[in-house]
């Protein structure tokens, strides 16, 4: 770019100027420019590196230094001076115009090589405006001065100084940029290699050699095969290089009657020929040149941007299966375009990606139960434009249970060019939430109704000994009893807290886990009952378990048994115990009371139910929170009918403890938590 070159360069391309005019040779036929300099290109290369503006100290030294040359060649004065000030304009106007219609090319303003032939174009422009300009005034000038006709002279003007502007500037801007670019730089040699750029050298010398040889051969045609080689096969600055150095030999041999150029009549007008000739190669060397290195920045730029794409696309893949929530981009007609394996597991079977068919087969029902009409749905919605958070749906897919899924949709930019819209939509399974949810609205109803019950009553018991007391007529004896009922609803409550505690903590506590020797719970619940005397316990393998989780269970269960009799029996209880395979102990708990109906044995492990709500208090939780800790050790638990008479069997599996297991794991410091 402009300053960026130290100012002494200024001295060395004035030298430089200066060389060139004086070793010039006189052009044939040339009749107020006796030099045939390549001193033009130079000139506007000069200032447009050196001078940021349009006049500046470089133009007044190019001023100097081309009256100099012009004089040292014998020209006039007067006309030495219309020269000079026409070499000036004609290397000002082209700086302008290059600057103005050229901005993004190195040392016109930008950074870029000349490498486009949209850039070309322009660039060729302003140096052939310009140069041509400068012709005009040089041959007004002198004809004014001289007088006589003087239009080829002229054309020489022009050809010198449009040869030198294609050639000189071309190379001094491309090497410029090339040496100014960061690396690393395109390859010097473009597609080709060293044996194919000697090939085209030695071609270029013997076809330049064989046509100017045999100058009574009209060869000059094979001559352009060359320029066409450099041209499709190197970069542009070594096709400009390679005109370069024909554009000199080209005319320097017709300058000397040598070559096919020289044989026409008129030695002037075979240089002019020559002039455009040379023209005529850098241009198409320009063209091709540029035309394949702008292929070659299209094509580094289609695979950078393919790189990319699958980057973006892998990277995106990662994500996007990485995401536990299922999330599909779908289009207004069902097509999936994009999903994740959370989507395949929650809407189909998981087994495989998800189709346009295995989606259709799918329903959605609202949480309340009433069936989604098609606008309704979540998907339609988005692809509606609506944002959509966190709607709850229930979806039925053909051979899967029910799922209560949170879906999120968000609309997408409109496919154009199928006319389609399309939506991002992400889902989330909430079954077990729901499902708690409803739970928990149970169990808060539950729970309400259940205290309500022992506190009506507390706050009527306290209400009849307010008005007793009020009225004096409250004796001891009824005092007692009243005190008594308010006492009897007091434990109800406190015992269904003590159950809601018990319940909420068997399936929220981490567990301990350790041996538990069952048979001793047995007895310490037995003794702490004062049930010594009723209850029996056999030999019972050591469990893996979590100690006071396994005591509530035993507990609960021994209690049932206890309670749950006929006003005139006794009760007695039986624990047993035995390896089930290499893993489990299962234990069975039998009683003789008045047993479980086959209708009720599945659902007395449920929350709040009780199958003798009638004619036992109780909270319904007991067995709920026993099921609840067995299946936290990977157990199960069943209700039965007692084989051995009346009553009921409750069996229930633990793991087992193995004492070697337990040693290495002791050994390897685990410490099972659940």
């Amino acid at each position: 770019m402009r300053g960026r070159l130290h100012p002494a360069a200024t001295v060395g391309f004035a030298a430089l100027y200066l060389a060139f005019a004086l070793l010039s040779r006189e052009a044939p036929g040339a009749g107020f420019d006796s030099v045939a300099r390549p001193a033009g290109g130079i000139a506007v290369l000069w200032l447009l590196l050196r001078q940021p503006g349009i006049v500046g100290i470089d133009t007044v030294l190019l001023t100097v230094v081309a009256y100099a040359a012009n004089s040292v060649t014998g020209a006039d004065p007067e006309i030495a001076a219309l020269l000079t000030a026409t070499n000036v304009v004609q290397s000002v106007l082209a700086v302008v115009l290059l600057r103005r219609w050229c901005p993004a090319v190195w040392g016109c303003g930008g950074t870029r090589p000349l490498d486009r032939p949209r850039a070309l174009a322009p660039y060729v422009a302003a140096l052939t405006l310009a140069l041509g300009a400068g012709a005009v005034l040089a041959t007004v000038g002198v004809t004014a001065i001289e007088g006589g006709h003087l239009a080829p002279e002229g054309l020489l003007w022009f050809g010198r100084n449009l040869c030198s502007g294609l050639i000189l500037v071309t190379v001094g801007l491309l090497l410029g940029q090339r040496l100014s670019a960061p690396r690393p730089r395109p390859r010097l040699l473009g597609d080709a290699g060293v044996l194919e750029l000697l090939a085209a050298t030695v071609f270029t010398v013997a076809s330049y050699g064989v046509a100017f040889t045999l100058e009574d051969v009209p060869l000059a045609f094979v001559l352009l095969a060359a320029t066409v080689w450099f041209g499709l096969r190197f970069s542009t600055l070594l096709s400009a290089l390679h005109s370069f150095v024909i554009g000199l030999a080209t005319l320097s041999l017709t300058a000397n009657g040598v070559g096919p150029f020289a044989v026409v009549e008129r030695a002037d007008l075979g240089y002019l020929v020559a002039q455009f000739y040379v023209v005529a190669i850098s241009v198409t060397g320009l063209i091709l040149a540029t035309g394949r290195d702008e292929r070659q920045a299209l094509s580094a730029q289609l695979r950078r941007s393919q790189e990319d794409a699958l980057y973006e696309a892998s990277v995106r893949d990662a994500v996007i299966g990485s995401i536990t929530e299922g999330l599909i981009v779908v289009d207004e007609t069902g097509e999936l375009l994009i999903q994740n394996g959370a989507a395949s597991a929650l809407l189909g079977d998981g087994a495989a990606p998800l189709t346009t068919e295995s989606r259709l087969v799918m329903s959605s029902w609202s949480v309340d139960g009433a069936e989604l009409d098609e606008s309704q749905r979540p998907t339609a919605r988005a692809l509606r434009g609506e944002t959509v958070h966190g709607a709850e749906v229930v979806i039925r897919v053909e051979g899967l249970p029910e799922r209560v899924l949170s879906i999120s949709g968000i609309p997408l930019p409109r496919d154009e060019i199928r006319r389609r819209a399309r939506a991002l939509m992400i889902f989330r399974d909430v079954t077990e939430e729901h499902a708690h949810r409803k739970e928990l609205a149970s169990f808060a109803g539950v729970v309400a109704h259940d205290l309500r019950n022992p506190l009506a009553a507390i706050d009527g018991w306290t209400e009849m000994i307010a008005d007793e007391l009020d009225a004096g007529e409250l004796d001891p004896q009824t005092a007692r009893e009243f005190v008594s009922r308010v006492r009897s609803s007091s434990r109800r409550m406190r015992e269904l807290i003590r159950d809601l505690l018990a319940h909420a903590t068997s399936g929220s506590r981490d567990l301990d886990v350790r041996p538990v020797d069952v048979g001793a719970l047995v007895a310490e619940i037995a003794a702490a009952r004062h049930a010594e005397d009723r209850i029996t316990c056999g030999p019972v393998p050591a469990v893996l378990a979590d100690p006071v989780l396994i005591r509530q269970v035993v507990d609960n269960l021994i209690g049932n048994a206890l309670k749950y009799v006929a006003p005139d029996v006794v009760p007695e209880i039986s624990v047993r115990g035995r390896r089930s395979g290499s893993r489990l102990v299962t234990i069975h708990v039998a009683d003789n009371g008045i047993g479980i109906p086959a209708t009720e044995r599945e659902r007395v492990f449920d929350e709040f139910h009780r199958a003798h709500y009638r004619d036992y208090e109780g909270s319904g939780l007991g067995l709920s929170i026993v099921r609840r800790i067995v299946t936290r050790h990977d157990g199960t638990i069943v209700a039965r009918a007692n084989p051995a008479g009346r009553g009921t069997l409750f069996e229930f599996t633990l793991p087992a403890y193995d004492e070697a297991a337990a040693q290495v794991a002791a050994h390897a410091g685990a410490h099972p938590k659940g």
